[in-house]
């Protein structure tokens, strides 16, 4: 559900139904016990699948000295985060089941930063902002590689991580201000209206192509120009007789690929819940409480699915997921000279990872080369070029 009236309110994509002249709400939740299992299911994917990225980004070198490993490894803690806020926000899982805030400066702080729903969805908008930055990121690696280590060094990619935590925090901020503490309300979280309808419309106009439009653009546009270039590059590849050009160019396409179906899989889950939203938001239709919660439920799984993605298109992060799950069974057994040998020959093979998938595309090339059959161009290669 969501706060919307026929006049005044700022449209938000909240879970109470604030109806025209009663300004009180109450626990009439929708989706019963089916929802809240949904909602604890996915937020426990979410923060341990998110948590074995996250411990992958901060023990690989690889990725810490990256630009793209940094923006995955904030991706991976954003995800982990939303799993958190879905857990803690009282209007999905708990419900009415919470205890209420005290009165004063902390019912208005809990209300205004959790009741609200300020976190789960900010943590979706700063989600979004990075991968447009991630896209454009992923451009300049494949089409302008020499542009690529002039613009996106370590120090950065850090500083823009921030700037997306900040952005996606400001545009959602109509949820802080619009929300109140209400000490004899059941729940105690209410909604005040702050504009007139016109400049509501208004409003909500800018933040829709700030929060979605703009960052969904930039995805589409950024990954369109790397497919039109990789058909070319892919071209020039099979009549080049380069070998460390060629296994060079297949990492980064496997990691472009990688980049791209994650953004997809984001546009795939949020459009369906901005569209319909927006639809209802200038009043074009009366609200569906069931379609509305369905496409939150999408939002949600988002985030939970990217470590299956990454586990499915990159043996890189198969690979150090499997290395993590030993490592954890090895701590869970008493032989501690073993746990520590693992430990030191897991830390050991993140620094030799990027040389050993370099040689062994090279090996690949090479083998090929020799083989009378060499002419022939891999289609394996301009398969997943055109893919990604």
């Amino acid at each position: 559900m969501i706060y919307l009236t026929n006049f005044t309110v700022i449209p938000t994509n909240t879970t109470q139904l604030l109806l025209p002249g009663n300004y009180s709400s109450s626990h009439d939740y929708y989706g019963g016990l089916v929802t809240q299992i949904v909602l604890g299911i996915i937020a426990v994917l979410s923060i341990v699948g998110n948590m074995f990225v996250f411990v992958v980004f901060l023990y690989s070198p690889r990725l810490k000295n990256s630009s793209h490993g940094i923006l995955i490894g904030n991706l991976a803690l954003v995800d982990m985060l939303t799993g958190v806020s879905i857990i803690i926000t009282p209007a999905y899982i708990i419900r009415e089941n919470y205890h209420h805030p005290p009165p004063g400066i902390g019912g208005s702080i809990f209300c205004k930063i959790i009741g609200s729903e300020l976190m789960p969805f900010s943590f979706g908008f700063i989600s979004m902002y990075t991968l447009a930055v991630l896209s454009l990121e992923r451009r300049y690696a494949v089409v302008r590689p020499m542009l690529h280590r002039r613009y996106f060094t370590i120090q950065r990619s850090k500083f823009v991580v921030v700037l997306v935590w900040i952005l996606g925090i400001a545009v959602n901020i109509t949820n802080i201000l619009q929300s109140y503490y209400q000490e004899n309300a059941n729940p105690p979280c209410d909604w005040r209206l702050l504009v007139g309808p016109q400049f509501s419309m208004a409003l909500y106009g800018i933040l829709l192509f700030l929060r979605v439009v703009f960052p969904m653009v930039c995805v589409i546009v950024c990954y369109y120009d790397i497919l039109r270039y990789i058909r070319q590059k892919v071209r020039n590849l099979l009549r080049s007789i380069d070998k460390t050009e060629s296994a060079a160019y297949r990492i980064k396409s496997k990691i472009t690929l990688t980049c791209a179906i994650t953004s997809l899989a984001f546009l795939i889950c949020w459009l369906p819940n901005q569209a319909y939203f927006t639809y209802i938001s200038f009043h074009a239709s009366k609200i569906n409480d069931d379609l509305h919660l369905t496409t939150k439920l999408l939002i949600f799984f988002n985030s939970c699915i990217n470590p299956f993605i990454y586990a499915s298109t990159n043996r890189y992060y198969r690979r150090e997921f499997v290395a993590i799950l030993h490592l954890k069974w090895q701590f869970c057994c008493t032989d501690c000279h073993r746990q520590g040998s693992i430990w030191n020959f897991s830390r050991d093979s993140h620094h030799k990872s990027d040389n050993d998938e370099l040689k062994l595309s090279m090996d690949n090339i090479t083998n090929k080369g020799n083989s009378t059959k060499s002419i022939k161009p891999n289609l394996f290669l301009v398969e997943e070029a055109k893919t990604s």
